[in-house]
């Protein structure tokens, strides 16, 4: 499976298949697929994600943990998405860790502008908009903002946060205006 293909299969399960059915869909996908070949971890995510947005705990957990077991390659981390379920069951113990475990990635410059954004929207999302900050923040440790493919949604979210926290806008506040 290639980039396209993944797409591909991605939307039209998003667009095709009934809400209810498609954690389970996309868990049959990743089924057909060999563990580490590219799309299985993603695929699982994609489930993990619909569980979690369910209510569906554990199943959600199952699949984050799954897609880390598998080591395949994603979008985001899937630490990430174990830290917005723990915030998800107000599991703050557990939440802490994978923050701590994503931090240590970012340091060796191992997360994504997407796993950035996950996190800095989950601690957003649960009210706590100075973790929120540190993660849109972290997502341009390593990146040069001023270059070309910046992540809109990130700026604009790391704008909405700091704004909320009543900080003066900074450069990159005004490279989201610009965008």
């Amino acid at each position: 499976m290639n980039d396209d293909e993944l797409f591909a299969l991605l939307t039209a399960i998003e667009e095709r298949v009934p809400v209810e059915d498609k954690p389970a869909w996309f868990e049959r996908e990743a089924g057909d697929l060999d563990p580490g070949e590219y799309g299985r971890a993603s695929l699982l995510i994609a489930a993990g994600e619909h569980w979690q947005m369910r209510g569906r705990y554990d199943e959600a957990r199952r699949c984050f943990h799954a897609a880390q077991e598998d080591g395949g390659e994603t979008r985001s981390e899937p630490t990430a998405n174990l830290l917005s379920l723990a915030l998800d069951e107000g599991d703050e113990d557990a939440a802490r860790a994978c923050d701590a475990e994503l931090r240590q990635l970012a340091r060796r410059d191992g997360v994504s502008p997407s796993t950035c954004h996950l996190v800095g929207e989950a601690y957003e999302i649960h009210d706590q908009p100075r973790l929120a900050l540190r993660w849109f923040n972290i997502a341009f440790t390593h990146e040069d903002p001023s270059e070309d493919g910046i992540d809109d949604l990130l700026l604009t979210a790391r704008r909405r946060v700091r704004n909320s926290l009543g900080l003066a806008p900074d450069r990159l506040d005004a490279l989201a205006s610009r965008h």
